[in-house]
Formats: structure tokens, sequence, C-alpha cells
């Protein structure tokens, strides 16, 4: 597998600013710790980390092309920021030939979330929100949940990220809520 890897980490090289690049790695860095520590196979969380922004920087034509092959909620549809990250799951699918559900599952969902989460969707989820390079205030306290427990770590971070939403005044999107109240009922 670190031969496929190695091809990804420099598609994503060449695809992606320097910044853009150094966050995707320390994804995959953080997708391979939280995997280690709850059991699942540690180069795939690596590899769904790695690609999990491979539409960060596409232009909005190809965003609304690829994005649109996906069942977007509501919000999904009116937000192009969010466009990534189904975009992202079809172009792995489809460019990359990668008929893997699981993996891009975890891409599609990295940015919202959703109710019953899969093992590797919940790890890149947090791996992307608690990468090593993060600094936002408390930081440290949402890795450790992550690491401690996949379930509450999902419902912790989805509290923080709603949160953070209804402080700047942002749309939340329905699969985010749908997943706050499955891991608030889970807890």
């Amino acid at each position: 597998m670190t031969d496929i890897i190695e091809k990804y980490v420099e598609l994503i090289r060449e695809r992606l600013s320097e910044k853009r690049f150094a966050h995707s790695v320390k994804t995959a860095e953080m997708s391979r710790e939280l995997a280690q520590k709850h059991g699942f196979d540690p180069e795939k969380a690596y590899l769904a980390g790695i690609l999990h922004d491979i539409c960060k920087e596409a232009d909005e034509a190809e965003l609304r092309r690829l994005a649109n092959k996906e069942e977007l909620d509501p919000l999904e549809q009116e937000v192009i920021k969010l466009w990534h990250a189904p975009a992202g799951a079809v172009y792995v699918r489809e460019t990359l030939g990668i008929d893997d559900v699981e993996l891009t599952s975890a891409i599609r969902f990295h940015t919202v979330g959703r109710a019953n989460m899969t093992t590797l969707e919940k790890i890149i989820y947090l791996g992307d929100l608690v990468e090593r390079s993060r600094s936002y205030p408390e930081v440290e306290k949402y890795r450790e949940y992550g690491l401690r427990d996949l379930d509450n770590g999902m419902y912790e971070a989805l509290k923080w990220s709603i949160n953070d939403c209804l402080e700047r005044k942002k749309q939340i999107s329905f699969n985010t809520y749908e997943a706050y109240n499955y891991y608030l009922k889970k807890g």
C-alpha cells in the first residue's frame, strides 16, 4: 500500500497549494494515529486523509459538475465552500478509479458529518478537525476526545462545530444536525 499512497501524495502535492498540501499530510497523519488507536487500518485511514481535500482548490465549474453527482442536503446545494467534499468523493471514484465506498464516503462526509457514521468517516472528520497544525482554542481537548472515544469525539466535535457556526452566524447543514442528534442520543 505504501507505493500507492506515495503516488497519491504526489498527486495531492501537484493539485493543491503548499499550505493545503501540508494540511492534507497533517490530516492523513492524524487519521493514521486515530486509526491505530481505535483498531482500524492505519494505511487506509492515511489514504483517505491525504485525499480528503483533493477538490478543495478546484474551480467552481468542476466542483459543481462533480458535486451534483452526489445527493446534497439543501445547504450543501447552496454553499460552494461545501462542494469540495462531495466533489472529492466523485473525483476519487471516477477519475482515480478508487471504488472503495468506505473511503469515498469518508471523503464525502468529512465537512458536514452525518448520522451513524462509519469508523473511517469518523476518523477523517476528526482527523481533519484536530490535525496537529490546527490552532483554534481548545483543539487539544477535541483531539483528546477523538483519541479516547470516536463516538464521544464526534459528539463533542459536532457540538463545537454547531456552536462555532452559531457564533459566526453561519448556516448549519441538515446532515450536521442529524449527526449531532444521533451522537447525542448515542452518548
